[in-house]
């Protein structure tokens, strides 16, 4: 299928072909992928194709330096043991590090090549029209990849570069509506032919290495929120969520600053080179898959894997941002902060507009709490968590049994106790007995009346002093319908995370280090968004 949109300066096709399979696609309501591919708008994406182009002939002049320089052996004089580099790789880790000197660096930062100094016009390029290059073949439709890449995503596949190909080579459909034809169709090369899976992998490294992945996902949110697609809200919220690693781990042994020995896993230690005897060649080791740790989740459970912070806005259920974590061993209070101060500087017209950030029992840090209020002049709610608190038992009104940890007296009839609200000046909780279906109080039928509240006609009432429970906060109580009600919408990132990581992808990575994982977000941030606007 010839692509509608194509440049002014480009001969206007004579004919054009209606597939009959086309146009079922078109009109049914089971291929969004179809109709978001088939209305594409490429000239979103002209100044990123330029970049592409550029950074195709920086790769391609960088890898026949490589070929002329291999072979040639580098410096023998600095080499470096297998233990030596786990143990120097190992106190470079983010969670290594003392607290004071980790800073904001707990996420991982996307390398911007600049690729401004090039040779390729934004008038040279459009769907089936590329760059011209002396000497080589005709390279591959930009358009046509991106579309590739954008369209497996949305279908719910994996967006790397075997998934794709499999798409391309057994579906005739999609291959067409991203402008690629089948290779028989003619015998020489065409640029039009369907990629093999190396040129994929190519076109995915180069976008990954260039940074071209990462700019696409901001300028798709930003285009949604200018838009008014995405409407500004008064409150974020976030949490992390975990990858299942494609690699494995090997237990370090070290000396803490105490002396005495600890564990921690890490990713096993190799070389990238392609040298024999790689104990004895000079080239420098590092880790197999950068990033990947050891996520404990609650109950125990441990994982290995990669960890990304998600941020979105909770009454609309649309991820904002989604960032993969240096170090995916570190807590996740630690990514809160510099995640929504990068937010705010990627999309700062946001920023005045946000009053409240939601996010789980990890923040609940009264310094976390302080930077945001200096700093950002927002406040933290996060889901309370009495932690290790035990039920209290003792020193209790008459006719109560219990207080749980999350501050609910409950009566020996095992009735929970409503909070009404609080006196303040006498540092007293206020609690009322529950009504029962006919609107009236439970305790004009229990039979522990004569001995809790005989007198109480409207239902029995009681003070709980501040000093029963010392870990609620009485400016901020977690009993309150208030607080109750902002944090039901907190599950809100859980939603998004299942769309990022169930409905555009899957949660077993197939590529290893932080870079490749970031990359992977980014591809299924920027098919969530352009779905959302189409």
């Amino acid at each position: 299928m010839i692509p509608l949109l194509r440049n002014t300066s480009q001969q206007k096709p004579l004919f054009h072909i209606i597939h009959e399979d086309d146009r079922y696609l078109l009109n049914t309501d089971d291929a969004e992928w179809f109709q978001v591919l088939y209305h594409f708008r490429y000239e979103r994406y002209v100044g990123f194709g330029v970049d592409y182009y550029n950074a195709l002939h920086e790769f391609n002049q960088k890898q026949a330096r490589e070929r002329e320089e291999r072979g040639v052996e580098g410096e023998k004089d600095a080499r470096e043991t297998k233990e030596e580099a786990r143990q120097r790789l190992l106190f470079s880790r983010v969670t290594m590090q003392a607290e004071g000197e980790r800073g904001e660096g707990v996420l991982f930062e996307v390398k911007r090549e600049d690729l401004s100094l090039s040779g390729v016009s934004p008038e040279s390029i459009a769907p089936g029209k590329v760059p011209f290059r002396f000497g080589g073949k005709k390279p591959k439709c930009f358009f046509a990849l991106l579309k590739s890449f954008i369209g497996a995503t949305i279908m719910g596949f994996p967006a790397e570069p075997e998934k794709v190909y499999r798409l391309l080579k057994s579906n005739p459909s999609f291959a067409r509506v991203c402008g690629f034809i089948p290779r028989h169709v003619r015998d020489e090369y065409c640029s039009e032919h369907i990629p093999s899976l190396r040129k994929l992998e190519q076109f995915d490294q180069i976008m990954k290495e260039s940074g071209i992945w990462a700019r696409i996902k901001v300028e798709e949110v930003k285009a949604n929120i200018t838009s008014g697609i995405i409407r500004k809200e008064n409150e974020l919220v976030g949490d992390t969520t975990h990858y299942y690693a494609y690699s494995g781990f090997e237990t370090v042994v070290y000396k803490d600053a105490s002396g005495k020995e600890q564990k921690k896993s890490q990713s096993k230690v190799t070389k990238r080179c392609g040298c024999e005897d790689k104990q004895g060649c000079s080239h420098s080791w590092g880790l197999s898959d950068d990033g990947a740790g050891t996520i404990v989740k609650s109950g125990g459970k441990m994982y290995w894997g990669h960890k990304a912070s998600v941020l979105g806005y909770p009454r609309q259920g649309i991820p904002l941002d989604a960032r993969a974590i240096k170090d995916a061993a570190t807590f996740d209070g630690m990514t809160l902060y510099p995640h929504v101060k990068e937010v705010f500087e990627m999309y700062p017209e946001i920023q005045p507009s946000v009053e409240r950030v939601l996010y789980d029992s990890a923040g609940d840090s009264d310094e976390i709490k302080k930077k945001f209020r200096e700093d950002l002049g927002i406040e933290v709610k996060v889901s309370f968590n009495p932690r290790r608190k035990k039920e209290i038992t003792e020193d209790l009104p008459r006719g109560i049994d219990k207080i749980t940890p999350y501050g609910i007296p409950v009566c020996k009839a095992g009735y929970e106790m409503e909070y009404q609200g609080m006196r303040y000046e006498h540092e007293k909780f206020i609690y009322q007995a529950p009504k029962d279906s006919d609107n009236a109080p439970v305790c004009r039928a229990c039979y522990h009346r004569e001995d809790c509240c005989p007198n109480a006609t409207g239902g029995r009432i009681i003070n709980i002093s501040f000093d029963l429970l010392p870990h609620i906060d009485p400016k901020d109580p977690p009993m309150a319908k208030r607080y109750k009600a902002i944090m039901s919408r907190r599950p809100a990132v859980e939603r998004m995370i299942k769309r990022l990581k169930c409905d555009f992808g899957d949660d077993r990575l197939t590529k290893r280090g932080n870079d490749s994982f970031q990359a992977y977000l980014d591809k299924t941030m920027i098919a969530f968004h352009v779905l959302l606007r189409n």
